[in-house]
């Protein structure tokens, strides 16, 4: 018996609980852009920088901001729940992603910090990127550029550099790195075509691009250029073949699994990369490999 109101009272409690951060969070507010940037401020609020402020400066943002691609964020930011809700298993519905998912979140005040350093107020950017950092452990340039419909799922320890460029409908797993290759100015990160899949752990480093519905192994290290769809993996990366999937960011395959694999020459051995990345170039001429 002690057990079972021990229970009660817990669930009750619990209960109380959610519907206190639902009611504060989005049932006391009059928009998604509204309820968002209240969301996003109570998290990044501390005593130099409090609540109100950083609520007016989200709340513009997401209300009035444009993107670098001259898309209003507050589409921007129903793109990626939509994208969140379709591809990660773990989310049961897009208020569970509005209200937890730090890669959510993350992005979102990215989102803001873009505007903000488009505006010119890089000092504010700046500001707003190193706070994001600290609470959701993810470290985007305010100047780096990010399309729509994007997934970072976990998040933690994702690093974006000041020239990447992310397309539109990418997937990108905690531990990923599109940094630079040495310590030169100027255009120096990677740019990733759209529908990219990129796995836990893995580093793309320098000016390099990466293909349409290409996909990148976890732990990969990326030094060189990616065709449209192949599939690349170890350290430093190989291509190992072309994605099976037209949209390896939405299918999720992880296992590398759903490739076709490199030809061999007529004494078996496999041909090198330079010669399957010389086949596997303009891959949007290959047809789906069932």
């Amino acid at each position: 018996m002690c057990n079972e109101r021990n229970k009660d009272s817990l669930d009750v409690e619990a209960s109380e609980l959610l519907h206190g951060i639902v009611k504060r969070s989005i049932l006391d507010r009059g928009s998604l852009e509204e309820a968002l940037s209240a969301h996003l401020a109570s998290k990044l609020s501390w005593d130099a920088a409090p609540f109100e402020r950083w609520h007016a400066i989200l709340l513009k943002s997401f209300t009035s901001g444009m993107s670098h691609c001259g898309k209003a964020i507050r589409n921007l930011m129903r793109d990626d729940l939509i994208a969140i809700k379709e591809r990660d298993p773990a989310c049961p519905s897009s208020g569970h992603a509005f209200l937890y998912f730090k890669g959510f979140h993350a992005i979102q005040a990215y989102r803001a910090a873009n505007w903000l350093w488009s505006k010119g107020q890089r000092s504010l950017a700046s500001a707003l990127q190193s706070r994001i950092s600290e609470v959701f452990g993810m470290d985007i340039h305010p100047a780096a550029q990010l399309g729509s419909g994007i997934m970072i799922d976990h998040g933690t320890g994702v690093v974006i550099g000041e020239t990447a460029r992310v397309g539109n409908g990418c997937t990108l797993l905690h531990g990923v790195t599109l940094g630079g290759n040495g310590k030169q100015q100027g255009d120096r990160h990677p740019k990733l075509g759209c529908n990219v899949l990129v796995g836990a752990g893995a580093s793309i480093l320098g000016n390099v691009k990466i293909g349409d519905g290409s996909k990148i192994g976890a732990s990969a290290v990326v030094l060189n250029d990616i065709p449209d769809f192949a599939t690349a993996v170890g350290c430093p990366a190989k291509i190992i073949g072309r994605a099976k999937e037209d949209n390896p960011a939405v299918v999720l395959d992880h296992s590398c699994k759903y490739f076709r694999k490199c030809l061999r020459n007529r004494s078996g051995r496999t041909l090198c990369q330079k010669s399957c990345t010389r086949m596997l170039m303009g891959g949007r001429e290959f047809k789906k490999v069932n």
